[in-house]
């Protein structure tokens, strides 16, 4: 869906270089590695041909690390740089063109704790997540993935048994969104339904890390619960009329052709989230 928004473009450019600014501040503690994760979830079991897939981070150094959308910085970039050029170019219609939805969840870990920062309406908010440790059970067996020797294990998290590959070529015990605590950077993981999977796609050791130059949690992060951040999220969306427009479909039941004739549509199912990335919080 193409959107063209006539907007004041002044203001939406400073809100949008605000949404993402922790990002380009230049703070003490930077990434060492960079890992780039696909990421695949069958959201509704009963429309298995439907598949969420976006595109992650995983940011890291020995002590702390960040797994944030790239889908999603990148879009903010593109956004940024056509408002900027609107600016410059004294141009109020802005062609914004295909806008994804996106995960807006940064998890960041540090020390085995992990926190959550969900960014909306141009300011973060930082959720504590009480997540038990992961028992693991390592297993014998072995493969090789993107030139690594990774060894599987099991466990269970957010009430799904995932199977895990990692690695102690890379000793960091972090990986993609909640799974950690393993003696080496998980590279593949998947529940037991295969219904969602991470695939590490690369590790970067060096390189351009500007678009993640902290690993810290922003200092401008309003501390909130999971309830409380929904509770402000749905009143904040029903006052703008949005009403979750965003990632939804829109079910067409009439067409008129150009010469006036009405076409009939078969009625389009609804879209239902049954199968949940996390089952417990």
């Amino acid at each position: 869906m193409r959107y063209y928004i006539r907007v004041f473009v002044s203001a939406l450019f400073l809100c949008c270089l605000y949404s993402f600014s922790y990002k380009s501040t230049k703070l003490p503690d930077p990434p060492t590695t960079l890992a780039y994760y696909q990421f695949y979830h069958i959201k509704d079991t009963t429309q298995r041909w439907k598949v969420w897939s976006e595109d992650f981070i995983l940011a890291f150094n020995s002590d702390k690390s960040i797994y944030t959308s790239q889908t999603r910085v990148k879009q903010d970039s593109t956004i940024a740089e056509k408002l900027r050029e609107a600016e410059k170019n004294n141009n109020g219609l802005v062609n914004m063109g295909l806008i994804l939805p996106t995960t807006e969840d940064d998890i960041y870990v540090e020390k085995g704790k992990l926190a959550v920062v969900k960014n909306y309406d141009q300011q973060s908010y930082l959720i504590k997540d009480a997540s038990e440790k992961i028992n693991w059970i390592v297993g014998k067996e072995t493969k090789q993935l993107l030139g690594y020797t990774a060894q599987m294990a099991t466990g269970m998290v957010k009430g799904r048994k995932y199977t895990v590959w990692f690695t102690t070529d890379i000793p960091a015990s972090f990986g993609p969104w909640k799974l950690l605590g393993l003696p080496g950077l998980i590279l593949e993981a998947h529940d037991d339904h295969y219904f969602i999977k991470f695939t590490c796609t690369k590790v970067v050791n060096n390189g351009n890390f500007q678009n993640i130059k902290s690993l810290d949690i922003p200092i401008n992060a309003i501390t909130t619960s999971t309830a409380e951040y929904e509770r402000m999220k749905k009143a904040s969306t029903q006052g703008l009329g949005i009403n979750n427009f965003v990632g939804t479909e829109v079910a067409v039941d009439k067409i008129t052709a150009a010469d006036g004739g009405e076409i009939k549509t078969a009625p389009k199912k609804k879209f239902t989230i049954n199968y949940p990335l996390e089952l417990t919080q």
